[in-house]
């Protein structure tokens, strides 16, 4: 039935109430009026959004020095959900304990549960975990960082795991820095600083303190944040870490529209090294010695 149809149908019905006096006439012509009314059309919305959220401000303040306590509140400007927050989301220096993190709303709440060490610069790596609530639009590369010190580090080493084996990428392998220079390190201690290859192998450790590192990389099937159990791949560089940066410029262009430039223009940044760390994964060979039989042999 056309919209035009509907509408007289409805004004049909509705002229024929006051005629009816059985009042089980007016109740059911008035349902089938209210259903028919009810149904004309569907209202439609407008453009699709295909905006990711926005960043407004949080608690503490990103860069904030000082901080404390165990609870940080981000907020953004649309209702947010998280996407594989146990995958994505990194948090540098690693958790032994799980922090809890949740979606409230328009705020992104993340508890710790470690007790935060003194003078040490935290990095929370949401990756593209949050995305806006309606159309899954993911807000990507959204890092936040705060310090308990009086000092923010920002030193930051990236490279590309591959397996040793084929060499393919390797995603979802945990990489890691160690100040603890000993090769013990690695199978008894947590990493100080951590990150997380993507699809294509690569990862980025960011608040890095200046200073000499190993660098591993795990396979972490218990979360311990060491070399524990033979069935882990593992990687590692047989060379000494040193983060560095320097000046660098780049260009950028400003447009007028879509087909017009404005302006082009040198841009200076800061660019961190070594960007070009290469690990290859491999499981390591684990050969059981056992005793088969003593004896004493005599002539």
């Amino acid at each position: 039935m056309s919209f035009t149809e509907k509408v007289y149908f409805c004004a049909m019905l509705l002229k024929q109430l006051h005629r009816l006096t059985n009042k089980w006439s007016v109740a059911l012509a008035l349902l089938v009026a209210l259903y028919s009314c009810a149904s004309i059309g569907r209202l439609e919305g407008g453009d699709i959004d295909e905006d990711p959220p926005v960043f407004l401000g949080g608690t503490p303040q990103p860069g904030a020095l000082h901080y404390k306590k165990d609870r940080i509140s981000i907020l953004f400007d649309e209702f947010v959900k998280l996407e594989k927050p146990n995958e994505k989301i990194v948090i540098s220096p690693p958790q032994v304990q799980q922090p809890e993190v949740k979606s409230t709303g328009k705020k992104v709440v993340v508890t710790l549960k470690d007790t935060l060490k003194s003078q040490t610069t935290y990095t929370i790596d949401f990756g593209d975990a949050i995305q806006d609530n309606n159309e899954g639009n993911p807000l990507e590369n959204f890092i936040y960082t705060f310090s308990t010190g009086d000092r923010l580090d920002t030193m930051e080493v990236s490279g590309t795991v591959l397996n040793a084996a084929d060499l393919e990428p390797v995603k979802g392998m945990l990489v890691g820095l160690h100040a603890n220079l000993a090769d013990s390190a690695f199978t008894t201690l947590p990493f100080d600083r951590v990150g997380r290859t993507d699809s294509r192998g690569r990862f980025s450790i960011r608040g890095i303190a200046p200073g000499s590192y190993r660098l591993y990389g795990l396979n972490d099937a218990d979360q311990n944040y060491f070399y524990s159990q033979p069935s882990e791949l593992l990687a590692f560089r047989d060379s000494l870490v040193i983060p560095h940066s320097e000046p660098r410029t780049r260009r950028d262009t400003l447009w007028i529209d879509s087909l017009t430039v404005d302006t082009i223009y040198d841009v200076a940044y800061t660019h961190y090294l070594p960007d070009d760390l290469l690990l290859r994964s491999f499981k390591e060979k684990v050969l059981t010695q056992r005793l088969a039989k003593s004896e004493r042999l005599t002539t």
